[in-house]
C-alpha cells in the first residue's frame, strides 16, 4: 500500500524527470552543432516528441529506464515501496509509448526512440544512427510512383510472365496493409518495391528503411480506383479464376473485402487492375501462387473451369479430381477451412460426363471435405435484372464448425429489363455494323441449318427481348445482333468485304455485353473489343452472383 504523502511522492517523481534530462539535452546539443535543426518537445506532434524533424517526419524520443519500464517483464518486481503505485504508473506509460508508436507510425512518421543510459554510454553510436536516419528520409521520394506505369519502358523489370508474381504481391500488400493480411505478402512486397526505386532512383542507395518509409508515406500511387474496398468490410474473400473481377464487384457490394485473386490470362489481369487496382497472381497450379494465400479468409469464390475426372472408383473422391483445376480448389478448401464457398460453373457441368463429373465434385466437398453442400441450382441472369438468357450452375458450401445445414437459393426479382434498357443511347461507330458480304454469309449459314432441322445461326436480338446468353466462342456475337438504324455515315472505317448493311444490323458493343452481364457503367473496359467481348463473355453475371452472395452472408454472418 502506498504510504507516501502527496509532497514525497511530487519530489520522487521529480526526481525521475520524464523531459529535458541530461541525456536529452547532450544528444539535442551534439546534433544541433552539427548543423541540424529540430523542434524540442512539440505539442502540435502527437506524443510530444523529445525531438521532432518535421519535415521529413521523423520523431526521436528518449525514454528514461525508469519511467519507461525498461526490461520491465523482468524488473517489475524490483520496487521495494509504493509498488501498487508505481506499477500502474510505469505500465501506463508503457502502454502510451505503444499507441504514440502506433498513431504516428499511421501519420506517416518514422519514430526513434533511445534509452537515456545508452545514449550516456554510446552517444557517437547513437547520433550516428540519427544522421543516417536523417539522410534516408531525406532523399526526395515524394514523386508519386503510379502502378499503371510498372512494366512500361520507365521500369526494365518484366511484370507479367507465368512465373513472375511481383506485381501482385505489391498490390495486394498496398491493399491489405491495414487488415492484418499484409504479413503474407510484406518481405516480397519489400524488395519488389526496392527494384522500382533503384530502377526510379539510380544515384541513391536505397535502404530497405528507406523502402517502408516510401510505402508507408502512400509514395505508389494506388489512390485513383474505380472499384475500391470497403474501409470497414464486414467479411474476407478470395477470388480464384477471377477473370476480370465479376465475382468481386458482387462481394464487395456487400460489404466484403477481396484479400487474395488469381487469374491467369494477361489481358484479363489489366482489365482487373485498372477496375481495382489490384494486379491478380497467376496460375494457381503452381504452389509459388498459393503460397500467398492469407489464412482467416470467410469465403472462397471460384468460376473454375469444367473438366472431365479419371475416376477410379465407383464414386469420385479427392485424388481422382488430380490434375484438374477443381483438384486446386479442393485442396485450398482442405488447407484453409474457409467458413463457406461459392463455386460457378456452366449449366452443362450438371451431365457433363453422363453427370460423374458433378456428382465427383459434390462427393468431394461433402465427404471428403465435410462441408455441408445443398443441392446445386441453376441460376438464369434473366431473372436477377439483366436482359439475358444466361444460365449457370451455382454451388454454395458451409463449413461443418459453421453449424449452417439448410440453405436457400434467392428468389427471381420482379424487374423486367429488355436490350432496350442497356442499348447504347449515342449512335455506335460504322465498325459495330456488318458488311454487306457477311450479312450474306451469315445468312447462307442459316438456311443450310435449317434445311437440315437446325437452329443454328445467326440471330437478330429486338429493342424489347432479352439477349442470348454472351459467350466468348462460336457464334457468340452473331447470336446478338441487333437493329440499330440510327446510322446516318455508312462509310467504312475498317477493311470489310462490301459495304455497310442498310439494314442498320449492328453487332453489340462491348459496353452492351457489359451491361446484360450486370457491370455498372463506370467499369473501366481498357483492352481492345476483341479481348473486351472475350472477357465478358467468360464473365459471370453479377446481380445473380451478389443475389445468391448475398444468401451465404447471411448465414455466416448470422
Amino acid at each position: 500500500m502506498d504510504k507516501l504523502t502527496k509532497e514525497q511522492r511530487r519530489k520522487n517523481m521529480q526526481a525521475n524527470k520524464s523531459s529535458g534530462t541530461k541525456p536529452e539535452l547532450l544528444l539535442a546539443k551534439i546534433l544541433f552543432a552539427g548543423g541540424y535543426r529540430y523542434r524540442k518537445n512539440n505539442k502540435a506532434v502527437f506524443g510530444k516528441p523529445d525531438l521532432t524533424f518535421k519535415k521529413i517526419k521523423l520523431a526521436i524520443f528518449v525514454d528514461g529506464e525508469f519511467w519507461h519500464g525498461k526490461d520491465w517483464e523482468q524488473r517489475k518486481h524490483d520496487h521495494k515501496t509504493n509498488k501498487e503505485f508505481w506499477s500502474k504508473k510505469i505500465e501506463r506509460n508503457i502502454q502510451r509509448d505503444k499507441e504514440v508508436n502506433q498513431e504516428l507510425s499511421k501519420q506517416g512518421w518514422y519514430i526513434l526512440r533511445f534509452w537515456s543510459k545508452d545514449i550516456e554510454k554510446n552517444l557517437l553510436s547513437c547520433v550516428s544512427q540519427i544522421k543516417s536516419t536523417i539522410k534516408d528520409l531525406k532523399m526526395d521520394l515524394k514523386e508519386k510512383i503510379s502502378l499503371e506505369n510498372f512494366g512500361d519502358k520507365q521500369f526494365k523489370i518484366k511484370l507479367v510472365e507465368p512465373d513472375n508474381n511481383h506485381e501482385a504481391v505489391l498490390t495486394h500488400y498496398l491493399h491489405n496493409n491495414k487488415n492484418g493480411v499484409s504479413q503474407f505478402y510484406k518481405d516480397n512486397a519489400i524488395a519488389f518495391a526496392k527494384e522500382i526505386l533503384e530502377q526510379k532512383y539510380p544515384d541513391e542507395n536505397i535502404s530497405l528503411k528507406v523502402v517502408e518509409e516510401a510505402l508507408r508515406n502512400g509514395v505508389f500511387n494506388n489512390s485513383h480506383i474505380a472499384f475500391p474496398p470497403d474501409k470497414n468490410p464486414k467479411f474476407k474473400f478470395i477470388d480464384l479464376f477471377a477473370g476480370i473481377g465479376g465475382f468481386r464487384l458482387a462481394l464487395q457490394n456487400l460489404g466484403g473485402k477481396c484479400v487474395f485473386t488469381s487469374e491467369w490470362d494477361k489481358y484479363a489481369k489489366k482489365t482487373y487492375k485498372a477496375n481495382f487496382g489490384e494486379t491478380p497472381f497467376g496460375d494457381i497450379t503452381k504452389d509459388s501462387t498459393k503460397s500467398y494465400i492469407p489464412d482467416g479468409f470467410d469465403v472462397l469464390c471460384a468460376g473454375f473451369p469444367c473438366q472431365a475426372f479419371s475416376i477410379a472408383g465407383k464414386r469420385g473422391g479427392f485424388e481422382d479430381t488430380r490434375g484438374t483445376l477443381f483438384f486446386e480448389v479442393a485442396e485450398i478448401i482442405k488447407k484453409k477451412q474457409p467458413k463457406a464457398i461459392f463455386l460457378e460453373n456452366v449449366k452443362g457441368l450438371r451431365n457433363h460426363d453422363k453427370g460423374k463429373t458433378l456428382s465427383t465434385i459434390l462427393n468431394v466437398l461433402r465427404e471428403d471435405l465435410g462441408y455441408f453442400v445443398p443441392e446445386p441450382e441453376i441460376i438464369n441472369a434473366k431473372n436477377f435484372g439483366v436482359p439475358q438468357n444466361r444460365e449457370r450452375i451455382f454451388i454454395v458450401g458451409f463449413h461443418p464448425n459453421t453449424g449452417i445445414t439448410d440453405f436457400s437459393y434467392p428468389e427471381p426479382s420482379d424487374e423486367k429489363i429488355t436490350f432496350a434498357d442497356v442499348k447504347e443511347e449515342n449512335v455506335v461507330p460504322t465498325k459495330y455494323y456488318l458488311s454487306t458480304q457477311y450479312l450474306q454469309t451469315l445468312e447462307n449459314h442459316k438456311a443450310r441449318h435449317e434445311s437440315k432441322g437446325n437452329g443454328f445461326g445467326y440471330n437478330i436480338v429486338a429493342d424489347d427481348e432479352i439477349a442470348n446468353a454472351v459467350v466468348c466462342g462460336g457464334m457468340g456475337r452473331e447470336r446478338n445482333l441487333v437493329y440499330d438504324d440510327r446510322i446516318r455515315d455508312f462509310t467504312p472505317t475498317t477493311k470489310i468485304k462490301g459495304e455497310v448493311n442498310r439494314q442498320g444490323i449492328r453487332k453489340m458493343t462491348p459496353r452492351e455485353w457489359a451491361r446484360l452481364q450486370g457491370f455498372p457503367e463506370n467499369y473501366i473496359i481498357p483492352v481492345a473489343d476483341a479481348s473486351a467481348y472475350k472477357q465478358f463473355g467468360n464473365s459471370v453475371a453479377v446481380p445473380a452472383i451478389q443475389a445468391t452472395a448475398k444468401e451465404i452472408i447471411k448465414k455466416i454472418l448470422g
